[in-house]
């Protein structure tokens, strides 16, 4: 006896069905909570400010709680729903969406070689984020003051946050506005969070080189331009991006060639070249499928 082919069509058919229901459903509901913030935040954050500030200082608390506390509610439901599958070829935002593709790879003896590198190269090393630097440095962007170690917000790759990051100020005050920049991960065991295999997706590219015994650090340059960025997901003010991402990966290079300190120039496929959107309005990046590897002398 023959079995129905159709019962098994019918069947797939219906499963696709239902799983496309149920995404249309759960972004009905992301909808419907975006719509719920913006009500919370005109129809009671502000009136509640408004009734007891000035109009100014109403509306920008009114914003505040919009962007940093509703809205990115509302991007983590998305992405408990929709986890991430992305491929490791950019660094990611803590809530798990796409940031700063990876254009560059620096291969050093230890971390010290690498950081006494850099800094010989003209690049001051990030500190930590914490409230007090964060204040800091607000207060620099503010009033154009001079900040060369100012902290960067977190990306993740590897499912864990960036391990170094190098910055040059490109205002004449110093002032963080506007910069080079670049976050690194050492390509290290994989940890617990690193769930989508993203280590074994480097290793493989990388291999050859870790046979030398050194350490290699993987990172994404961009500029930060200016203080006019809005990101998409949640309208938070931040910098502008430069879409020119491989430009800042070349300076880069270029302030280690002017000391001297290039043993060694690569390049390594990635994959395949693909358009990808930043964190902020109006900003994309082309990933070539190429990156280029340094080796430190």
């Amino acid at each position: 006896m023959q079995p129905d082919s159709s019962q098994g069509c019918f069947s797939v058919y219906y499963l696709v069905l239902m799983y496309s229901l149920i995404r249309y459903f759960w972004r009905i509901c992301t909808l419907i909570l975006v719509f719920c913030a913006a009500y919370i935040t005109t129809f009671v954050v502000f009136p509640y400010f408004d009734r007891r500030l000035p109009f100014f200082p109403a509306v920008l608390l009114g914003y505040g709680v919009l962007a940093y506390v509703l809205l990115p509610l509302v991007a983590r439901f998305w992405n408990v729903v929709f986890k991430s599958d992305h491929i490791p070829r950019y660094a990611i935002t803590p809530d798990g969406w796409p940031a700063d593709p990876v254009n560059i790879a620096i291969v050093s003896k230890n971390k010290t070689h690498f950081v006494r590198v850099m800094r010989q190269a003209g690049w001051y090393t990030a500190d930590k984020a914490t409230v007090r630097n964060s204040l800091r440095e607000a207060w620099a962007i503010i009033a154009d003051k001079p900040y060369p170690t100012a902290p960067f917000s977190a990306l993740y790759l590897f499912g864990r946050h960036f391990d170094l990051g190098f910055q040059q100020a490109t205002t004449a005050s110093g002032s963080p506005r506007r910069r080079h920049h670049v976050r690194f991960w050492r390509l290290d065991k994989p940890t617990k969070q690193d769930k989508k295999g993203h280590y074994r997706y480097w290793l493989q590219r990388f291999r050859h080189i870790l046979l030398r015994r050194g350490h290699v650090w993987i990172g994404a340059a961009i500029e930060d331009s200016a203080i006019r960025g809005i990101r998409w997901r949640n309208l938070q003010l931040t910098h502008q991006n430069s879409s020119d991402h491989e430009a800042e990966r070349d300076y880069i290079i270029r302030t280690l060639e002017t000391i001297n300190a290039v043993a060694k120039t690569e390049t390594i496929n990635d994959g395949e070249p693909f358009v990808m959107r930043g964190q902020n309005l109006g900003t994309t990046f082309i990933v070539t499928g190429k990156i280029t590897v340094i080796t430190l002398r």
